[in-house]
């Protein structure tokens, strides 16, 4: 699924979030990886992505769990709404953070959310920011029974928000939107 008009008839078949949140995830990880969209429009699209899982975890007809990965994936929109967006727009996102922490039954040992709050204002503490470009960078030598890791998610390794926002790098990316993604997100946000 490379383009608008087939994701947006994939999704348009299906009433599951869940589902849909999977299906547009895919897209996004497609397109980044093949150079199709930048990274604005996947953080954009990806904001979609959140929105749809959130219906998932918090409508009762479907009952889905909070999984760690949906914190992960809350975490790193964070990091990157520092990037691109205000002030409201990243309170918004702490703030769904903080709910999906709330919700999450999974209460194992976990790197992240163990602190997940802290972590969830990272961009303020070049320790924490340190500590998840060190994991990063590591990759290939965490234990796959520790995960799963923030490099999982949106924007998996392709961009690294931790090491952006340390760089103080954000003003490198442009904040253009493909008229075809625009109208991506506007049916998204019709269905």
């Amino acid at each position: 699924m490379t383009n608008k008009s087939e994701i947006i008839q994939s999704i348009k078949q299906q009433n599951n979030p869940m589902i849909v949140a999977n299906r547009l995830s895919t897209f996004i990880v497609h397109a980044i990886r093949e150079g199709s969209i930048n990274l604005y429009e996947a953080y954009l699209l990806n904001g979609e992505v959140i929105k749809w899982y959130r219906k998932g975890y918090t409508q009762p007809a479907w009952k889905s769990p909070v999984l760690v990965s949906n914190c992960l994936a809350i975490l790193n929109q964070k990091l990157l709404s520092h990037i691109f967006d205000g002030n409201t727009v990243t309170e918004n996102i702490y703030k769904l953070g903080l709910e999906a922490y709330r919700l999450n039954d999974d209460k194992r040992k976990h790197y992240i959310m163990d602190k997940y709050a802290l972590f969830l204002e990272a961009q303020d503490s070049p320790a924490l920011l340190h500590e998840l470009q060190s994991i990063r960078n590591n990759a290939d030598k965490q234990s796959y029974d520790d995960g799963p890791y923030h490099f999982d998610e949106f924007p998996f390794e392709c961009f690294s928000p931790e090491t952006i926002l340390l760089e103080g790098g954000g003003h490198l990316f442009e904040k253009t939107i493909q008229d075809e993604i625009e109208d991506l997100i506007v049916e998204l946000n019709l269905t």
